[in-house]
């Protein structure tokens, strides 16, 4: 039934992030890739569940668009909210956080993450402040990817690495990390599918889920290089989504990040989007808290200047792929484990003496 998927189903323009220049290119864009898609599989005899599929999500997600932009943000969001709907039920899709596909490494072993801040002080941050951005702080809570004005999403990523990424590669003198274990309660959406990453499907349901995925993850992978703009196409579906996520019951997404050249390279650049949620608008604290271990942050240029010890090593889940887990690009490309971000990573969660003795919540 799923002989069609092969190496030929593969195609570079599948392969995210996806780059352009102009914000009005998005649509048009998105819609000549996903056209491609439904064309491979065609060419390849691809089972009549799977065309349909990938025609209902192409039609569903181009739809939705046009109807943001003609200012119908209401059908907008119960589109989206569908098709997120439609992925529920297969474990490839949702999961909770240890046990997601989402990101390398064996399935319900310890899940390292880690959140990273800027920092222009000598002082570091205690736990507590390397949280998401409090409530009474709303008015600086930006548009980013997952998360719209004023509903701040806590953002972690499963290296220093993704974390140094997504502030924009700071200076290492700016830059501090904390350690982070979530309780594997918590449920999410796995945005951290590839094309080249048919070889995990092993049933036919598992095919549709994949090819769901993949249509919701590439609407989501622009990253668009126009200067000065107040509105972000490329933010519109991942928005939604997670929106619909928290309607739908789950947490959050994980997804791979945008400023990497090529997703082969982010094994060691997922990231992981929490919605933050609170019991009510009087609320201090968030629902998340209660599921979450932070430690003290430590700045990464002040380790640079540490003389590594093999006392800082550190089992990290992302190493135990049987894989090279490589970053970089195509002219120069290293494995993780060679690099001094992975060395930080060991460091922070072997200094973190107190993880294991700390209740979840109490940590910060």
């Amino acid at each position: 039934m799923n002989t069609w998927l092969t190496e030929e189903f593969i195609d570079q323009e599948f392969y995210a992030p996806f780059v352009i220049s102009k914000d009005a290119d998005y649509y048009s864009d998105l819609s000549n890739r996903l056209s491609l898609l439904a064309r491979k599989a065609q060419a390849l005899n691809a089972d009549k569940d799977s065309l349909k599929t990938i025609k209902q999500y192409t039609e569903k997600i181009l739809e939705a668009i046009r109807n943001y932009y003609r200012g119908n943000v209401i059908s907008f969001h119960q589109i989206i909210k569908n098709l997120v709907k439609g992925c529920l039920d297969e474990a490839l899709a949702v999961n909770t956080i240890a046990s997601s596909s989402a990101f390398p490494g064996i399935r319900g072993a310890e899940l390292q993450l880690f959140r990273g801040r800027i920092s222009h002080t000598s002082i570091p941050f205690k736990a507590k402040d390397m949280l998401y951005l409090p409530k009474d702080s709303r008015g600086k809570a930006d548009s980013y990817r997952f998360s719209i004005p004023g509903v701040p999403c806590l953002y972690l990523g499963n290296s220093s690495y993704a974390c140094w990424l997504e502030l924009n590669r700071p200076l290492y003198h700016d830059f501090v990390v904390s350690p982070v274990i979530l309780d594997n309660t918590l449920k999410i959406l796995n945005l951290a599918v590839m094309i080249r990453g048919f070889y995990v499907i092993k049933s036919t349901e598992q095919v549709k889920c994949w090819l769901k995925l993949l249509i919701l993850m590439i609407a989501t992978s622009y990253r668009i290089d126009e200067d000065n703009r107040k509105f972000k196409s490329e933010y519109i579906v991942s928005q939604s989504i997670m929106l619909a996520c928290n309607d739908l019951g789950l947490d959050g997404v994980a997804y791979f990040s945008k400023r990497v050249e090529d997703e082969i390279f982010s094994q060691a650049a997922i990231n992981l989007a929490l919605f933050v949620k609170y019991k009510n608008i009087y609320s201090k604290c968030s629902l998340i808290d209660n599921h979450i271990k932070l430690g003290n942050s430590f700045n990464y240029e002040m380790f640079r200047q540490i003389e590594w010890s093999e006392d800082y090593k550190y089992d990290l889940r992302c190493l135990n792929t049987g894989l090279k887990n490589k970053v970089g690009d195509y002219e120069r490309q290293y494995a993780y484990c060679d690099t001094a971000f992975c060395k930080f990573d060991q460091f922070l969660f072997s200094g973190w003496k107190n993880k294991d003795k700390i209740d979840f919540g109490t940590g910060f």
